[in-house]
């Protein structure tokens, strides 16, 4: 019997919440949040911040839960369901660095600042993160797909 995959991703924005730190493919046809499948034993917060250390070397802070993800879907002929914990995070940068390119997938993913006007472009996933994104308030919401 398959299992639901638990994930956990990082909401990074600047203070006042209008650009955000988002991964996306090299054309950008598409942009979500950073993040990755929690381990056995691993909290979400411990999940985000080692995902991003590994994949980035980004080195962030794990705030407060704001939303929770749940979602079935299809990809390559096979059906996933995906319960996503997502956090507010903030980053610990020296320098003003716009992309970072994933180090396993140098080719495929990267993360780039983004403005609320640009990530409103493209497909955003989950559907209605942009709302959260951008809310001044962190009550924490729930989407399901």
């Amino acid at each position: 019997m398959d299992r639901p995959k638990l994930r956990a991703e990082g909401i990074i924005s600047n203070a006042d919440r209008t650009k955000f730190l988002v991964q996306c493919d090299l054309e950008e046809s598409f942009y979500r949040l950073p993040g990755g499948s929690i381990e056995f034993g691993e909290s979400a917060s411990d999940s985000i911040v080692r995902e991003l250390l590994e994949e980035y070397d980004l080195q962030v802070n794990v705030g407060e839960l704001v939303c929770i993800n749940e979602t079935v879907f299809e990809y390559n002929g096979k059906t996933n369901h995906h319960c996503t914990l997502i956090h507010r995070c903030f980053v610990h940068m020296t320098e003003n660095k716009e992309i970072f390119i994933h180090k396993e997938l140098p080719k495929e993913v990267k993360l780039v600042w983004r403005t609320t006007d640009q990530l409103q472009q493209k497909p955003i996933s989950p559907e209605g993160i942009l709302d959260i994104m951008t809310s001044k308030t962190d009550r924490i919401a729930h989407i399901s797909v």
